[in-house]
C-alpha cells in the first residue's frame, strides 16, 4: 500500500474525512505529493547545474502560465516529470545566449505572442469549465501581460536572468500550442 492510500485510510479511520470522499482525497493527495516531489527535484537539478535562480524562474513561471491558461498535460506523472525536466534543461541551456539581448528579447516576444494568441487551452477533462471560458481567458491574458511588464521592469535591475524569463515565456507558449493541437486531434478522433 503506498503512502497516499495509507494516509487517506488513516484519515478515514480517524473520522477526519468521510469514506464517500475517499477518491477525491486520494486524487488531491496524489497531486499534492507529486507537485512537491517534482518541484523539489526540478529545483535540485537547477542547483546542481549552478542555476538555481533560473530554475526557480522557469518552474514558478511555467506553473503560473500552466495554471492560469493551461497547455499540454502529459498522461502520467512520469511523463509529466520527464517533460518538465526536458523543458527545464532547454530553458537553462539558454544561459549560453545570455549575452545576446536582441535574441533573448525576440524569444521573449515570440513566447508572449504565442501566449496572447492562445490564451487558454482547456484539457478535455476540464470541459466543466467551458461556461467560464471567457473569464478564464481574460484572467490568462491579464497574468501574461502582468508577467511581461514585470519582466521588462525587472530587466532594468536584473538583466542577468533575462534568458530564464525568455525561456519560460517561450516554453509556456509552445506548451499551449502543443496542448491545443493534441486536444483538438483527440476531440476530432
Amino acid at each position: 500500500m503506498n503512502v497516499i492510500n495509507h494516509l487517506t485510510d488513516r484519515l478515514i479511520r480517524c473520522g477526519r474525512i468521510p469514506e464517500k470522499d475517499r477518491d477525491v482525497y486520494l486524487y488531491g493527495f496524489d497531486i499534492t505529493f507529486y507537485t512537491i516531489w517534482s518541484t523539489a527535484a526540478l529545483l535540485l537539478i537547477g542547483l546542481l547545474l549552478r542555476q538555481f535562480w533560473a530554475a526557480v524562474i522557469l518552474v514558478s513561471g511555467f506553473y503560473t502560465f500552466q495554471s492560469t491558461g493551461g497547455g499540454y498535460h502529459a498522461k502520467t506523472h512520469l511523463r509529466c516529470f520527464l517533460t518538465m525536466v526536458a523543458g527545464l534543461l532547454v530553458g537553462l541551456s539558454a544561459v549560453f545566449i545570455q549575452d545576446h539581448h536582441i535574441l533573448l528579447w525576440s524569444l521573449l516576444g515570440i513566447g508572449a505572442l504565442l501566449l496572447f494568441l492562445v490564451p487558454l487551452v482547456l484539457h478535455p477533462n476540464k470541459s466543466y469549465l467551458e461556461p467560464e471560458k471567457k473569464r478564464l481567458t481574460i484572467k490568462s491574458i491579464a497574468v501574461t501581460l502582468s508577467l511581461l511588464v514585470s519582466v521588462v521592469v525587472l530587466n532594468i535591475f536584473w538583466s542577468r536572468m533575462l534568458y530564464a524569463f525568455a525561456a519560460v515565456f517561450l516554453l509556456a507558449g509552445v506548451s499551449r500550442i502543443i496542448g491545443k493541437i493534441v486536444y483538438n486531434r483527440n476531440t476530432e478522433a
